[in-house]
Protein backbone atom coordinates (compact mmCIF):
# COMPACT_ATOMS: atom_id res chain seq x y z
CA UNK A 1 0.00 0.00 0.00
CA UNK A 2 0.99 3.61 -0.51
CA UNK A 3 -0.46 7.07 0.09
CA UNK A 4 -0.11 10.27 -1.91
CA UNK A 5 -0.94 13.77 -0.69
CA UNK A 6 -1.72 16.35 -3.40
CA UNK A 7 -2.36 19.93 -2.33
CA UNK A 8 -4.96 21.79 -4.39
CA UNK A 9 -5.62 25.53 -4.25
CA UNK A 10 -9.23 26.68 -4.64
CA UNK A 11 -10.46 23.58 -6.42
CA UNK A 12 -13.52 24.48 -8.49
CA UNK A 13 -13.95 27.60 -6.38
CA UNK A 14 -14.67 25.54 -3.25
CA UNK A 15 -11.58 26.45 -1.23
CA UNK A 16 -8.21 24.95 -0.49
CA UNK A 17 -7.98 21.19 -0.17
CA UNK A 18 -5.82 18.12 -0.69
CA UNK A 19 -6.56 14.88 -2.49
CA UNK A 20 -5.55 11.91 -0.35
CA UNK A 21 -5.13 8.75 -2.42
CA UNK A 22 -4.68 5.25 -1.00
CA UNK A 23 -3.34 2.74 -3.51
CA UNK A 24 -3.24 -0.97 -2.71
CA UNK A 25 -1.30 -3.32 -4.93
CA UNK A 26 -2.93 -6.73 -4.77
CA UNK A 27 -1.84 -10.28 -5.43
CA UNK A 28 -4.89 -11.17 -7.46
CA UNK A 29 -4.17 -14.78 -8.36
CA UNK A 30 -2.78 -16.00 -5.03
CA UNK A 31 0.41 -17.11 -6.70
CA UNK A 32 2.60 -14.11 -6.13
CA UNK A 33 1.86 -12.30 -9.40
CA UNK A 34 1.35 -8.61 -8.61
CA UNK A 35 1.23 -7.56 -12.26
CA UNK A 36 -2.54 -8.03 -12.41
CA UNK A 37 -3.76 -4.87 -10.76
CA UNK A 38 -7.51 -4.36 -11.01
CA UNK A 39 -8.42 -0.80 -10.14
CA UNK A 40 -11.15 0.31 -12.53
CA UNK A 41 -14.86 -0.26 -13.00
CA UNK A 42 -14.23 -2.17 -16.23
CA UNK A 43 -13.13 -5.38 -14.53
CA UNK A 44 -15.52 -7.85 -12.91
CA UNK A 45 -16.58 -6.90 -9.39
CA UNK A 46 -15.40 -10.29 -8.17
CA UNK A 47 -11.85 -9.33 -9.15
CA UNK A 48 -11.80 -5.96 -7.36
CA UNK A 49 -10.22 -5.45 -4.01
CA UNK A 50 -12.76 -4.94 -1.22
CA UNK A 51 -11.76 -2.33 1.37
CA UNK A 52 -13.59 -0.82 4.32
CA UNK A 53 -13.31 2.86 5.15
CA UNK A 54 -13.98 4.81 8.34
CA UNK A 55 -16.60 7.48 9.07
CA UNK A 56 -14.24 10.39 8.41
CA UNK A 57 -13.41 8.93 4.99
CA UNK A 58 -17.08 8.76 4.08
CA UNK A 59 -17.46 12.44 4.98
CA UNK A 60 -14.92 13.36 2.29
CA UNK A 61 -14.97 10.41 -0.11
CA UNK A 62 -14.55 11.09 -3.79
CA UNK A 63 -17.89 10.32 -5.42
CA UNK A 64 -16.18 8.30 -8.15
CA UNK A 65 -15.29 5.68 -5.55
CA UNK A 66 -17.35 2.53 -5.82
CA UNK A 67 -19.43 2.03 -2.69
CA UNK A 68 -21.00 -1.31 -1.85
CA UNK A 69 -24.00 -0.33 0.32
CA UNK A 70 -25.20 -3.92 0.54
CA UNK A 71 -22.30 -4.83 2.81
CA UNK A 72 -23.31 -3.37 6.17
CA UNK A 73 -23.05 -4.27 9.81
CA UNK A 74 -19.26 -4.22 9.95
CA UNK A 75 -17.83 -2.12 12.77
CA UNK A 76 -14.50 -0.93 14.06
CA UNK A 77 -13.40 0.86 17.22
CA UNK A 78 -14.15 4.07 15.33
CA UNK A 79 -17.65 3.10 14.29
CA UNK A 80 -19.45 1.60 11.28
CA UNK A 81 -17.36 0.62 8.28
CA UNK A 82 -18.35 1.36 4.68
CA UNK A 83 -17.36 -1.00 1.87
CA UNK A 84 -15.45 0.35 -1.12
CA UNK A 85 -14.56 -1.67 -4.21
CA UNK A 86 -11.33 -1.07 -6.08
CA UNK A 87 -7.75 -0.70 -4.94
CA UNK A 88 -7.61 3.08 -5.37
CA UNK A 89 -9.47 5.15 -2.78
CA UNK A 90 -9.51 8.94 -3.05
CA UNK A 91 -10.98 11.51 -0.72
CA UNK A 92 -10.73 15.29 -0.60
CA UNK A 93 -9.33 16.77 2.61
CA UNK A 94 -10.30 20.44 3.21
CA UNK A 95 -7.50 22.73 4.39
CA UNK A 96 -8.73 25.17 7.02
CA UNK A 97 -7.59 28.72 6.39
CA UNK A 98 -4.02 29.86 5.97
CA UNK A 99 -1.96 28.70 8.93
CA UNK A 100 0.78 31.02 10.11
CA UNK A 101 2.77 32.15 13.13
CA UNK A 102 0.14 34.80 13.87
CA UNK A 103 -3.46 34.21 14.81
CA UNK A 104 -6.17 34.46 12.18
CA UNK A 105 -7.13 37.89 13.53
CA UNK A 106 -4.54 40.62 13.95
CA UNK A 107 -4.13 42.22 17.37
CA UNK A 108 -6.23 45.37 17.41
CA UNK A 109 -4.79 48.72 18.41
CA UNK A 110 -7.24 48.82 21.32
CA UNK A 111 -5.90 45.54 22.71
CA UNK A 112 -2.18 46.12 22.22
CA UNK A 113 -1.63 48.09 25.41
CA UNK A 114 -3.29 45.54 27.69
CA UNK A 115 -1.52 42.66 25.96
CA UNK A 116 1.84 44.35 26.29
CA UNK A 117 1.17 45.07 29.95
CA UNK A 118 0.50 41.38 30.59
CA UNK A 119 3.48 40.44 28.44
CA UNK A 120 5.82 42.44 30.67
CA UNK A 121 4.53 40.53 33.71
CA UNK A 122 4.90 37.17 31.98
CA UNK A 123 8.47 37.91 30.90
CA UNK A 124 9.33 38.19 34.60
CA UNK A 125 7.13 35.48 36.10
CA UNK A 126 6.64 32.79 33.43
CA UNK A 127 9.98 32.24 31.73
CA UNK A 128 11.93 30.14 34.22
CA UNK A 129 12.42 26.63 32.79
CA UNK A 130 13.85 24.08 35.22
CA UNK A 131 12.31 20.82 33.98
CA UNK A 132 14.94 18.07 33.50
CA UNK A 133 12.92 15.94 31.05
CA UNK A 134 12.30 16.62 27.34
CA UNK A 135 8.51 16.89 27.69
CA UNK A 136 8.18 19.55 30.38
CA UNK A 137 11.31 21.30 29.14
CA UNK A 138 9.70 21.48 25.70
CA UNK A 139 6.52 22.95 27.14
CA UNK A 140 8.59 25.56 28.98
CA UNK A 141 10.55 26.77 25.96
CA UNK A 142 7.43 26.71 23.78
CA UNK A 143 5.79 29.08 26.25
CA UNK A 144 8.78 31.43 26.02
CA UNK A 145 8.66 31.20 22.24
CA UNK A 146 4.97 32.09 22.26
CA UNK A 147 5.71 35.15 24.37
CA UNK A 148 8.53 35.99 21.92
CA UNK A 149 6.03 35.75 19.06
CA UNK A 150 3.58 38.02 20.91
CA UNK A 151 6.34 40.55 21.66
CA UNK A 152 7.07 40.75 17.94
CA UNK A 153 3.40 41.25 17.11
CA UNK A 154 2.95 44.09 19.60
CA UNK A 155 6.30 45.68 18.69
CA UNK A 156 7.93 45.30 22.10
CA UNK A 157 11.56 45.07 20.98
CA UNK A 158 13.00 45.10 24.50
CA UNK A 159 10.91 42.09 25.60
CA UNK A 160 11.68 40.36 22.30
CA UNK A 161 15.42 40.70 22.92
CA UNK A 162 15.09 39.37 26.47
CA UNK A 163 12.97 36.40 25.39
CA UNK A 164 15.29 35.51 22.50
CA UNK A 165 18.26 35.45 24.88
CA UNK A 166 16.34 33.23 27.30
CA UNK A 167 15.40 30.79 24.53
CA UNK A 168 19.00 30.45 23.37
CA UNK A 169 20.28 30.11 26.94
CA UNK A 170 17.85 27.26 27.65
CA UNK A 171 17.99 25.45 24.31
CA UNK A 172 21.74 25.35 23.67
CA UNK A 173 22.58 23.06 26.64
CA UNK A 174 19.92 20.62 25.41
CA UNK A 175 20.62 20.73 21.71
CA UNK A 176 24.15 22.03 21.11
CA UNK A 177 26.48 21.37 24.04
CA UNK A 178 24.33 18.55 25.46
CA UNK A 179 25.33 19.52 29.00
CA UNK A 180 21.83 19.13 30.46
CA UNK A 181 21.17 16.42 33.02
CA UNK A 182 19.26 14.12 30.62
CA UNK A 183 21.00 14.44 27.23
CA UNK A 184 19.30 13.38 24.02
CA UNK A 185 21.03 10.55 22.16
CA UNK A 186 20.55 8.73 18.86
CA UNK A 187 19.22 5.19 19.17
CA UNK A 188 20.48 3.14 16.23
CA UNK A 189 18.22 0.16 17.03
CA UNK A 190 14.97 1.90 16.15
CA UNK A 191 16.34 4.97 14.41
CA UNK A 192 15.35 7.82 16.70
CA UNK A 193 16.36 10.47 19.20
CA UNK A 194 15.64 9.51 22.81
CA UNK A 195 16.56 10.75 26.26
CA UNK A 196 19.42 9.13 28.13
CA UNK A 197 17.15 8.39 31.09
CA UNK A 198 14.48 6.95 28.82
CA UNK A 199 16.95 4.70 27.05
CA UNK A 200 18.15 3.27 30.37
CA UNK A 201 14.72 2.99 32.01
CA UNK A 202 11.59 2.22 29.93
CA UNK A 203 9.36 3.94 32.50
CA UNK A 204 11.35 7.19 32.58
CA UNK A 205 10.27 10.35 30.74
CA UNK A 206 6.78 8.93 29.96
CA UNK A 207 8.32 5.98 28.12
CA UNK A 208 10.16 8.37 25.83
CA UNK A 209 13.10 5.99 25.45
CA UNK A 210 10.70 3.43 23.96
CA UNK A 211 9.12 6.00 21.61
CA UNK A 212 6.00 7.00 23.48
CA UNK A 213 4.77 10.52 22.73
CA UNK A 214 7.69 11.78 20.65
CA UNK A 215 5.40 13.99 18.56
CA UNK A 216 4.01 15.52 21.77
CA UNK A 217 7.48 16.15 23.23
CA UNK A 218 9.45 17.33 20.22
CA UNK A 219 6.61 19.39 18.78
CA UNK A 220 7.24 21.92 21.55
CA UNK A 221 10.97 22.04 20.75
CA UNK A 222 10.24 22.56 17.05
CA UNK A 223 7.80 25.37 17.79
CA UNK A 224 10.45 27.21 19.81
CA UNK A 225 12.98 26.70 17.04
CA UNK A 226 10.59 27.86 14.34
CA UNK A 227 9.86 31.15 16.11
CA UNK A 228 13.57 31.76 16.69
CA UNK A 229 14.37 31.04 13.05
CA UNK A 230 11.61 33.34 11.82
CA UNK A 231 12.93 36.38 13.65
CA UNK A 232 16.69 35.76 13.89
CA UNK A 233 18.01 33.09 11.55
CA UNK A 234 21.63 33.84 12.52
CA UNK A 235 21.04 33.35 16.24
CA UNK A 236 19.10 30.20 15.41
CA UNK A 237 21.90 28.69 13.26
CA UNK A 238 23.58 26.51 15.96
CA UNK A 239 20.22 24.88 16.72
CA UNK A 240 19.39 24.02 13.14
CA UNK A 241 20.95 20.56 12.78
CA UNK A 242 19.84 19.26 16.21
CA UNK A 243 16.28 20.45 15.56
CA UNK A 244 16.36 18.91 12.08
CA UNK A 245 17.03 15.60 13.80
CA UNK A 246 14.10 16.04 16.18
CA UNK A 247 11.89 16.80 13.19
CA UNK A 248 13.13 13.71 11.38
CA UNK A 249 12.49 11.67 14.52
CA UNK A 250 8.71 12.27 14.68
CA UNK A 251 7.72 13.88 11.36
CA UNK A 252 10.25 12.73 8.80
CA UNK A 253 8.86 13.60 5.33
CA UNK A 254 11.29 11.28 3.53
CA UNK A 255 10.69 7.63 2.63
CA UNK A 256 14.38 7.10 1.86
CA UNK A 257 16.02 8.47 5.02
CA UNK A 258 18.27 5.67 6.32
CA UNK A 259 18.46 7.10 9.85
CA UNK A 260 14.79 7.79 10.68
CA UNK A 261 11.45 6.23 9.64
CA UNK A 262 8.81 8.06 7.64
CA UNK A 263 6.28 9.90 9.87
CA UNK A 264 6.86 7.76 12.97
CA UNK A 265 3.55 8.34 14.76
CA UNK A 266 1.14 9.36 12.00
CA UNK A 267 -1.36 6.83 10.61
CA UNK A 268 -2.63 7.99 7.19
CA UNK A 269 -5.58 5.57 7.20
CA UNK A 270 -6.93 6.58 10.62
CA UNK A 271 -5.99 10.17 9.85
CA UNK A 272 -4.31 10.77 13.20
CA UNK A 273 -1.26 9.79 15.20
CA UNK A 274 -0.82 7.03 17.73
CA UNK A 275 0.95 8.04 20.94
CA UNK A 276 2.10 4.60 22.08
CA UNK A 277 5.59 3.46 21.17
CA UNK A 278 7.09 0.00 21.63
CA UNK A 279 4.96 -0.94 24.63
CA UNK A 280 2.17 -3.50 24.63
CA UNK A 281 -1.15 -2.09 25.84
CA UNK A 282 -4.05 -4.34 26.83
CA UNK A 283 -6.52 -2.13 24.95
CA UNK A 284 -4.33 -1.68 21.84
CA UNK A 285 -2.82 1.47 20.42
CA UNK A 286 -4.06 4.78 21.71
CA UNK A 287 -3.79 8.53 21.61
CA UNK A 288 -5.18 10.88 24.20
CA UNK A 289 -3.69 14.34 23.64
CA UNK A 290 -5.10 15.43 20.30
CA UNK A 291 -4.18 19.06 21.00
CA UNK A 292 -0.52 18.13 21.39
CA UNK A 293 -0.63 15.99 18.23
CA UNK A 294 -2.07 18.92 16.27
CA UNK A 295 0.56 21.18 17.81
CA UNK A 296 3.29 18.77 16.68
CA UNK A 297 2.38 19.10 12.99
CA UNK A 298 1.59 22.81 13.32
CA UNK A 299 5.12 23.21 14.69
CA UNK A 300 6.60 21.13 11.87
CA UNK A 301 4.69 23.29 9.39
CA UNK A 302 5.98 26.53 10.94
CA UNK A 303 9.51 25.13 11.06
CA UNK A 304 9.44 24.26 7.35
CA UNK A 305 8.12 27.74 6.58
CA UNK A 306 10.89 29.37 8.63
CA UNK A 307 13.47 27.26 6.79
CA UNK A 308 12.01 28.29 3.42
CA UNK A 309 10.93 24.76 2.40
CA UNK A 310 7.49 25.45 0.93
CA UNK A 311 6.90 21.95 -0.47
CA UNK A 312 7.63 20.39 2.91
CA UNK A 313 5.43 22.98 4.59
CA UNK A 314 2.60 22.05 2.20
CA UNK A 315 2.96 18.40 3.21
CA UNK A 316 2.82 19.25 6.92
CA UNK A 317 -0.20 21.48 6.38
CA UNK A 318 -2.03 18.49 4.91
CA UNK A 319 -1.00 16.24 7.82
CA UNK A 320 -2.04 18.97 10.28
CA UNK A 321 -5.51 19.16 8.76
CA UNK A 322 -5.89 15.38 8.64
CA UNK A 323 -5.00 15.19 12.33
CA UNK A 324 -7.50 17.94 13.18
CA UNK A 325 -10.26 16.33 11.11
CA UNK A 326 -9.89 13.00 12.91
CA UNK A 327 -9.69 14.77 16.29
CA UNK A 328 -13.03 16.46 15.57
CA UNK A 329 -14.67 13.27 14.28
CA UNK A 330 -13.51 10.79 16.92
CA UNK A 331 -12.60 12.80 20.04
CA UNK A 332 -15.00 15.75 19.63
CA UNK A 333 -17.99 14.20 17.86
CA UNK A 334 -21.51 15.53 17.94
CA UNK A 335 -23.84 13.50 20.12
CA UNK A 336 -25.32 11.89 17.00
CA UNK A 337 -21.86 10.98 15.71
CA UNK A 338 -20.84 9.61 19.10
CA UNK A 339 -23.89 7.35 19.27
CA UNK A 340 -23.27 6.04 15.75
CA UNK A 341 -19.54 5.55 16.27
CA UNK A 342 -19.34 4.22 19.80
CA UNK A 343 -22.63 2.26 20.01
CA UNK A 344 -25.65 3.47 21.97
CA UNK A 345 -26.06 4.45 24.66
CA UNK A 346 -23.12 6.81 24.59
CA UNK A 347 -23.17 8.13 28.14
CA UNK A 348 -19.84 9.96 28.37
CA UNK A 349 -19.42 13.72 28.25
CA UNK A 350 -16.08 13.51 26.43
CA UNK A 351 -13.89 11.06 24.54
CA UNK A 352 -10.56 10.81 26.38
CA UNK A 353 -8.12 8.09 25.41
CA UNK A 354 -9.23 6.49 22.15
Amino acid sequence: GSVTYAKILNKNGTGRSADIVYFYQTNTDGGGDTSKIYSTRSVPTSMQLLTFVLPHHVDMLNQSSILSPGLSGYRSAKGPLTAVAGNIITYNQPLDGTQSFEGQHAISAADKQSIQSQLLKDVVSSTNVTAPDPYFFGKGIAKIARLYQISQEVGDTASAATLKDKLLAYMKPWLVTRTNSDPLVYDSTWGGVVSTAGLADPSADFGQGRYNDHHFHYGYHLYAGAVLAKYDINAFAPLREPLNQLLRDYANPSYVDSQFPFMRHFDPYDGHSWAAGLFTFADGRNQESTGEAINAYYSAYLYALAMGFQDTADFYEIILNMEATSARRYWHPTLAQAKAQYIQPFTHNVVGIL
